[in-house]
Parts: C-alpha cells; structure tokens; sequence
C-alpha cells in the first residue's frame, strides 16, 4: 500500500528456499533424532531470524496477490525436500509443477565419503585429517572408515577444493598440504601452468604467505584478503593453473560460481566465540559446500570428501541420503515481522494478523505437525485457538513494547512511531523498546554506548578464537574504558 512499485511484480524466483527452515541443524524433530546434539539443535539465532524473514516475504507475496486480485508466479528453488508438496501449497504452485528430485540426482554424479575421528582436541583433529585430505586430492584412498572411495586417477590433476572452519585454518592447512607434497619429492604436484606465467600473475597479490603458495598451485581464500587478491586466487583457479584452493567456511556462498573436481570439508565445526565451544556448521552451508563438486561437460563423476566426529556420522549419512523435511522458524520470531506488516498497514486489525497467518508455510505445517509445534489438537478448533492465541501474545508483546496500539475494543491495530522506526530501520522491537526506555535528553557519552552495546542485534557477532590478546590492547587505548562483565575480572567485547 505503501510502495506501488511492488504491485507492479509479476514473478518472484526464491532461491535456496531451504533457508526458510533455519540454518540449524535442527531443521525438524526427524533430523535432530539423526544425532545433533540438543544445543545445536536449535542452531542459529541469526539463521533463525533470516528464516523467518525469508518465509514473511514469500507469504507476503501470496497474500498480496490476494489481496490485489491477480496472479504473482513464485518459481522456488531448493534440495530435495520430505515435505515438498507443502511448500508448493505455500507458494501456490500446482501438484503438476512440482518437481521433486531425489538427493541423489545430480548435474554430475556426486561420489561422497565420510570420515570420522574420535580426537577430542580440535587442533590434533585437523592434524589428524590432513594426510586423508591429501590423498583424497591427490586421487588415492586407503581409508578404513567404511566409505572408501575407488582410486580416482583424474583427481591427482583436477581441481580441488578444501573448505576449513576459520581464516586461519585456510593459511596453515595450504602450507602443510605443500609440505607432504614436498615429501613426496613432488614440490610443484599442484602446479598446473608454467611456474613464470603463475608467478607474474601472482606478483599483483599483496599478501606475501598466498604468492608464495600460488607459486606451488597452492591457494587460500578467505573474507579478510583484499578484494584484489581474492580475484587473482579465482582467476589462477579457474583457469586451472592453480590446482587446490583452500577456503574458510564463510566464503562458501561467495564462491557459488567456482566448481571442482574434488570438494574436502575438512571439519564440520566452527568456533562459537559468544559461547566459547564448537558448534556444527549450518546444514545449508554443507550443501552448498558440497554444491562445489560440479563440473557438468567436463566430469563423468565428482567426489566429496566429508570430515566430521564420529558421533555425527549417522546424522550427516541421513541428511546427505535422504530429503530434508523442512520446518517454519516463523512462530518463534513472529513479532518483528508482524511489526513490519503493521508498520506497512497490511495488518490493522487482529483478524487480519490471523488472516495472514493463513498465507505462511506456518499454516501448512501446522497440523502436519502438530507436536513440533505444541499444538494441542488436530481439529479446526485447536488450530483456530492455536492462531487465536499466538496472535493475541505477539500483539500483547508490541503493545508492551510501545511498537503497537490495540484500540479499545481490541481489535483495530495501528502501528507508533517506535513501531515504524523498528520496521524502517529492520531493528528488532525488544531493541527498540530498551532505546526507548534507557535514553534520554540527559544520558552523557558513555551512557549512549552501553545502551547501543546492549542491542540485542549484538548478541549474533562472535568473539574471534585466539583474538582475546588483540582486542585485550585496543580495550586500553578506548577513551572510555570497558566494564568488566560481573563476576569476572576483565572485560569482554564482541567483534565484528
């Protein structure tokens, strides 16, 4: 109603619509019992947050298209999927414009190897994987772990990529893999070019370790190169010159152009600063790892190599194997985002918050579902009650928050300036409301920065491993000095 540029779409293309199910691993009760742990089952808050925005977009759109009396084509890509023909009653798509493949068809055949370690210490575990990541380079196998793969001789001269948890990672893992190749008196083994023609384009990289390694076909990407050299990285690997490329797990979706022979992801965790443990990397994440093991017209068969402990063998055979069921995330984050439809006055009133509800995949999955949910019931009523009462609580929560009004008879709803401001900026309303309530005219500079510092958006950045000394430096040259957190003796900081 606002932007009348929007009533003009007539097609919306959601890509990786998995991503509406969260970037947890805990993407349903089904797969949680594969074998994740319960803490990282609920996985991602972030991931949670863009699921949930992902999934308020696509029903938007539906119910836009209602409510403007004409067709808006939603084409949907994502993996294979349990529960596919709830996502096309979703999006609105026709039983015979449902094309659900198995996870086993793919451009190019996928050949996937688990191997599993029982070492507890993560850096021994990374230690422990590097001779199984240079072999499987190089082609050959000799594993004992009951996915052996079949002696490659293509793999010893194709592309490679090894994805590793950190940036840090990416520079140990390149040399030590130039170290066994040294070992094997083969120096140059990834060298695919003449070593003049690879060192003249490697003289415009900056960082001294990376042209080094790319003189020996060798190369690391990650998010803290400079743009200039993560573009000669890919351009000496996808002209082949450069064999193997290392890259930290971050750079997963920025090299969705980039595709090899080989794909190793060498460790399945990634530190959680905030929390101080490693936690499984996001499910979406693997996929899209995997994804890279693709050479359509160029190979027969592509191999993927996946690292993991040995406890979540049977919970990544599961996933790997068999089609994701897919879960909304919309229920637990429901309250910015009906902040934002009343903010844009397509809700102003409590039943068309149910109304809408309607629209979501939530709806669908609800009495599939039920016990995921907390749903009492399978009848109309206790799905009525369930909406009645969802929606009544999150109105509750932004009235309280100072984001909505509820007129008098407690039905009409209007969004407040607080409200609004949430919504333009995509504030979340809990941060809103401590603004709201901590600020005033009087509040002095130190003041302002603990109130900003408390943002719950703040809460998603983690604290880098090993950079606990770094940031202990820069916290003594602040012109206002850090508070010590309670019950603990220094200060701490998320960075970002």
């Amino acid at each position: 109603r606002q932007r009348h540029g929007v009533r003009d779409i007539g097609l919306v293309i959601a890509d990786e619509l998995h991503w509406a199910g969260g970037a947890g691993l805990g993407l349903s009760d089904d797969v949680v019992s594969a074998g994740a742990d319960d803490d990282d089952a609920g996985a991602d808050a972030v991931g949670d947050q863009l699921a949930a925005a992902y999934e308020a977009v696509v029903s938007r759109v539906r119910y836009m298209a209602a409510q403007l009396d004409r067709a808006i084509r939603i084409v949907a890509l994502s993996v294979p999927l349990a529960n596919a023909r709830d996502v096309a009653a979703w999006i609105g798509a026709p039983s015979a414009a449902v094309f659900n493949f198995h996870p086993a068809v793919r451009p190019v055949p996928l050949e996937i190897r688990i191997e599993t370690s029982t070492v507890p210490h993560f850096a021994s575990r990374m230690a422990a994987w590097l001779q199984p990541t240079y072999r499987a380079i190089c082609g050959s196998d000799d594993s004992n772990t009951g996915d052996a793969m079949e002696v490659d001789a293509d793999s010893a001269h194709s592309p490679a990529i090894v994805f590793v948890p950190s940036r840090r990672q990416c520079r140990v893992v390149a040399g030590d893999l130039l170290a066994c190749a040294a070992n094997d008196d083969l120096p140059s083994r990834f060298l695919r070019a003449d070593s003049s023609a690879v060192e003249q384009v490697a003289q415009r990289v900056s960082d001294r370790a990376l042209r080094e390694f790319l003189a020996y076909g060798v190369g690391f990407y990650h998010e803290a190169l400079s743009l200039g050299d993560r573009r000669v990285v890919l351009e000496l690997f996808e002209s082949g010159m450069v064999q193997v490329l290392v890259a930290s797990r971050e750079t997963c979706w920025a090299l969705d152009s980039v595709h090899a022979h080989t794909v190793v992801i060498m460790g399945a965790e990634r530190y959680q600063g905030r929390e101080h443990r490693y936690t499984d990397y996001p499910v979406p994440d693997v996929l899209q790892m995997m994804g890279r093991a693709s050479r359509p017209g160029i190979d027969r068969q592509a191999r993927c190599v996946l690292m993991c402990m040995a406890n979540k063998r049977d919970f990544y055979k599961k996933f790997l194997y068999e089609p994701l069921p897919l879960e909304s995330r919309l229920d637990a984050q429901l309250h910015d985002v009906m902040n934002s439809e009343v903010a844009a006055k397509t809700i102003e009133s409590k039943q068309d918050a149910v109304d809408y509800l309607t629209w979501t995949f939530l709806y669908r999955r609800l009495m599939q579902n039920p016990n995921y949910y907390g749903l009492q019931g399978t009848t109309h009523q206790h799905l009525s009650d369930y909406l009645s009462e969802l929606i009544e609580s999150t109105l509750a929560d932004l009235s309280a928050a100072r984001c909505v009004t509820v007129d008098d008879d407690e039905m009409d709803v209007a969004p407040t300036n607080l409200g609004m401001i949430s919504a333009y900026y995509q504030i979340r309303y809990v941060t809103v409301e401590m603004f709201a309530l901590s600020l005033s005219a009087k509040t002095k500079l130190r003041g302002v920065l603990d109130i900003v510092s408390a943002a719950d958006e703040f809460e998603a950045l983690p604290i880098r491993h090993r950079e606990s000394a770094l940031l202990s430096r820069i916290a003594n040259r602040l012109p206002v000095p850090l508070p010590a957190t309670e019950g603990e003796g220094d200060a701490r900081w998320n960075s970002p």
